[in-house]
């Protein structure tokens, strides 16, 4: 019989960073924060993105979350430019489109201020 070991968080997190990149993982991280973000916990859900992101650079979809994430508190350029990387990578991601979408107008109305 195999014995299994609790892993402790550090642990956790040391194995997650030798592993990295990695096309399998940050998808936890990235249930956690949509999750968050529909509680609109939007700075927890920012960190648990930025993770995932970190860990998997490979997934747009990682990137797009954040970007939203990103418009829901306010931060325009910086979403803006998630979107454009998620763009670079998939010029075809229907999410990234429609979040570019939302965020040229409050960029726009940011540079007609005085």
């Amino acid at each position: 019989m195999v014995k299994r070991h609790a892993h402790t968080v550090e642990q956790h997190d040391v194995r997650e960073a030798v592993l990295r990149p990695s096309r399998y993982l940050g998808y936890d991280h990235d249930a956690i924060a949509v999750y968050l973000i529909g509680r609109q916990a939007y700075e927890i859900a920012e960190s648990e993105l930025r993770r995932a992101v970190w860990l998997n650079p490979f997934e747009p979809a990682f990137q797009s979350h954040l970007a939203w994430c990103l418009y829901k508190q306010g931060k325009y350029p910086e979403a803006m430019e998630w979107v454009e990387k998620v763009l670079a990578q998939t010029p075809d991601h229907v999410e990234a489109q429609s979040i570019r979408a939302l965020i040229q107008p409050k960029l726009g109305e940011r540079q007609n201020r005085p």
